[in-house]
């Protein structure tokens, strides 16, 4: 029968930092997260990095790892150490009452079978069940983002504790590593949408700049011809900018800014 518990969240704005891990950590761990975080650039490759990690991690205990990552206003990531748990974990999320959605939306830990069925009987110690659930546990993260950490394999060892302790230290690994990620891909995304508003910016004073010169009328009104174009036709108004740019010059307008 699947369990929940209640487990806190970290307060927003919280350092991720590597005593996070805790001592029961090798250096060698340390260094692999690091060269994890410094050899992919997305939160996406990060995840996938980290499941495969984790799987690693937890090869002993013959189950596979899922990290599941979701963010204000962005679709659910979903990142696995193979395509089967992948398959699964998307088989939850679509469905509107899950484990993994429960562990995502009120931060609860989860231990019971898959809602998918029994075990697969082919399976073996080199060939996780992949279709029964083991755990679900919540990592908290920043900007009210959440993620969750999945392992798929025999429930028998669900209560083991030497699977309890090392999963232990592998979700503290992926915590530290995901909260790293996520603060930078946000960083990066503000960057990103500061850029385009400059952008989208410049284009709408040249075009107002063109209308000014056609109907010899002030910045005010320039602005409020475009707009009026821009609900007529439904298209953004940077977009109507650059139609009334392209109808006088030949030539693209290029704005390039440092993100």
């Amino acid at each position: 029968m699947e369990s929940t518990s209640p487990t806190n969240r970290r307060q927003p704005g919280a350092e991720a930092r590597n005593d996070d891990l805790g001592p029961e950590n090798s250096e060698l761990e340390y260094s692999e997260l690091h060269r994890l975080l410094l050899e992919h650039t997305s939160l996406e490759d990060v995840a996938y990095g980290l499941a495969q990690w984790a799987s690693d991690s937890l090869a002993e205990h013959a189950v596979a790892c899922g990290i599941a990552v979701q963010r204000r206003r962005r679709p659910i990531l979903v990142a696995a150490s193979d395509k089967s748990t992948e398959h699964v974990m998307h088989t939850w999320l679509a469905r509107k009452s899950s484990p993994l959605l429960s562990v995502l939306t009120e931060s609860v830990s989860v231990i019971g079978p898959s809602p998918e069925g029994p075990a697969n009987p082919a399976a073996s110690p080199s060939k996780p069940a992949t279709d029964q659930l083991l755990m679900a546990l919540p990592v908290p993260l920043e900007d009210e983002a959440q993620a969750a950490l999945v392992l798929l394999g025999a429930e028998a060892e669900a209560g083991s504790h030497a699977l309890l302790g090392a999963v232990g230290r592998c979700r503290r690994g992926v915590s530290w590593a995901l909260r790293l990620a996520a603060r930078y891909a946000h960083q990066q995304e503000l960057a990103e949408h500061r850029a385009a508003a400059m952008q989208n910016r410049t284009v709408i004073d040249i075009a107002m700049g063109v209308v000014m010169g056609q109907n010899r009328c002030s910045p005010e009104e320039a602005f409020e011809i475009l707009k009026r174009a821009s609900n007529a036709r439904n298209e953004k108004l940077a977009d109507v900018a650059r139609g009334v740019i392209a109808s006088v010059t030949n030539s693209d307008i290029e704005t390039k800014f440092d993100a």
